[in-house]
């Protein structure tokens, strides 16, 4: 794979009651679902972060309490600003920029879904072209990633496309337009108890789910960096992998 054909999107939200999916709120109740929250992303983050053969795109709707994503990030990744967008909005935006910007594929990861493997996310570019889109499925109906080409991001154009069994009705939209799809495996989305048990059980190392908010004003040692103010549109530039010691 050439790192520069391929994106791996990551739709990013503020660790904050007022931005937190609704699904989550009702689920755990808001304070909870921040935390939650925070830690699945932070866990997509990494997967992605992780994936070298792709560059990372960040959609973003900065807030006064978090202007960037040094909260995620202490590196501040920089990310594609929205403002006042739907969740499908951003992801079509998302989509949009990522070819542009010269990829040929993309893959939207779904944070809520924490057991995505690498391995599904190579599977996944192999198999996309333009005559092929990667849907993977969770138990709920829901999909934990999406990858196409932009031949055949029109499976975007009609609203609703993340809603109820999204992955079902994806796949049926890209059957519609004389496409094949190719599922990942199976696997679940942490929208109940039980499935945040599940995946709390199958990590060792996590981090806590109910550790204290950041302080405003954070300690020196993490703030040795320069911030970088975000531009939209941005793409991330990911550090050099750290050489291993003499």
């Amino acid at each position: 794979m050439a790192k520069r054909d391929n994106c791996i999107i990551l739709l990013v939200d503020a660790p904050e009651a007022g931005k937190i999916n609704p699904e989550l709120k009702t689920a755990f109740g808001p304070e909870r679902a921040v935390h939650i929250n925070g830690d699945l992303l932070s866990s997509a983050y990494r997967l992605a972060k992780s994936f070298s053969e792709a560059i990372v795109i960040l959609s973003y709707e900065k807030t006064p309490k978090h202007p960037d994503l040094t909260w995620l990030d202490q590196e501040d990744p920089g990310f594609l600003e929205v403002k006042n967008r739907t969740w499908e909005e951003r992801a079509q935006d998302a989509f949009q920029l990522a070819f542009f910007t010269g990829a040929k594929k993309a893959v939207l990861l779904n944070h809520l879904s924490p057991d995505v493997k690498k391995e599904w996310l190579h599977q996944a570019f192999d198999a996309v072209n333009d005559k092929t889109v990667a849907v993977g499925p969770n138990q709920d109906g829901s999909f934990c990633l999406l990858g196409m080409t932009q031949q055949n991001a029109r499976i975007l154009e009609t609203h609703g496309f993340s809603v109820g069994k999204s992955a079902e009705n994806l796949s049926e939209r890209a059957k519609k337009n004389k496409l094949s799809v190719f599922s990942t495996p199976e696997t679940y989305s942490v929208a109940s108890e039980e499935n945040l048990l599940k995946w709390m059980e199958s990590k060792e190392g996590l981090p806590p789910l109910f550790h204290q908010p950041e302080p405003a004003h954070a300690p020196a040692e993490h703030k040795k960096h320069h911030k970088r103010h975000s531009r939209s549109g941005e793409i991330p530039v990911q550090p050099p992998p750290e050489k291993p010691p003499l």
